[in-house]
């Protein structure tokens, strides 16, 4: 990275994983600084440096100069906790996944160069307003995934080392796998079979399964790690050779080819 004349560069992060990029950078110059928290998002944490930094300053009259008109700031303050509270994987806010659908509109759209109205844009920005549209894409979803249980089967895990659950065949409609796998994970559990819902289709000529689970008991990671796969207890996949998937059919399954 090159500075050049007056420029002085601050950057903000609070993911883990840069923390040792940030270590080894090497500012020469001393132009550039870089803040890291993980325990703030950097949105929160712009939003109080700058907000600081006015603070202390006053206009050629004398009044206190804000980054903010009062009457934006606690809507602004309720956007940024939302946003921090999906950043940091918290979700201690009621929506905030609904929220987070909402803001993905926005996302394209963030970026200065290409559109320059945009920090005029953000001031004006609802989070009740996201909200309500994440929750009509999260609705959406929902009712396009119960749409493809129609063909729901039972599944032996590990040729029944694992147990049974439900399953079903997703091809063409591998985004829908979240919201088809918890769906099938409750219908699992209605049915007295383990409480996972195995999502199945090709991607790239491989077979994929992927596991999910609404059981905070239940471990799905299990099955996935015996199988070269991984992921979390209640949602992992992994991909299966189309000879062992059939060995997870019951007999009277039809078997894919």
């Amino acid at each position: 990275m090159q500075f050049c004349g007056l420029i002085r560069v601050i950057a903000f992060e609070h993911r883990k994983s840069v923390l040792s990029k940030f270590a080894s950078e090497h500012d020469r110059n001393g132009k550039l600084t870089f803040y890291v928290d993980t325990e703030k998002s950097s949105s929160t944490a712009v939003y109080e440096y700058f907000s600081a930094k006015l603070s202390n300053m006053k206009s050629s009259d004398g009044e206190a100069i804000s980054l903010l008109h009062p009457k934006d700031r606690d809507r602004v303050e309720l956007l940024l906790n939302y946003i921090e509270d999906g950043d940091l994987r918290r979700w201690n806010l009621p929506n905030t996944k609904a929220f987070n659908y909402g803001l993905g509109e926005w996302r394209p759209m963030l970026n200065y160069f290409t559109n320059p109205h945009i920090f005029e844009q953000l001031l004006k920005i609802s989070p009740a307003d996201l909200i309500s549209k994440g929750n009509s894409y999260i609705s959406a979803r929902h009712s396009s995934a119960k749409g493809l249980l129609y063909k729901v089967f039972k599944l032996r895990l590990g040729r029944g080392l694992y147990g049974e659950c439900l399953g079903v065949r997703a091809d063409g409609n591998s985004d829908l796998s979240n919201e088809i796998g918890k769906e099938l994970s409750l219908r699992s559990a209605a049915a007295g079979l383990r409480p996972i819902g195995a999502v199945i289709y090709m991607q790239r000529n491989n077979l994929k399964m992927c596991l999910r689970s609404m059981d905070p008991t239940t471990d799905t990671s299990e099955v996935a790690k015996a199988y070269g796969g991984g992921g979390s207890p209640s949602s992992s996949s992994f991909i299966i050779r189309m000879d062992e998937y059939n060995q997870w059919l019951p007999v009277h399954q039809p078997r894919s080819h």
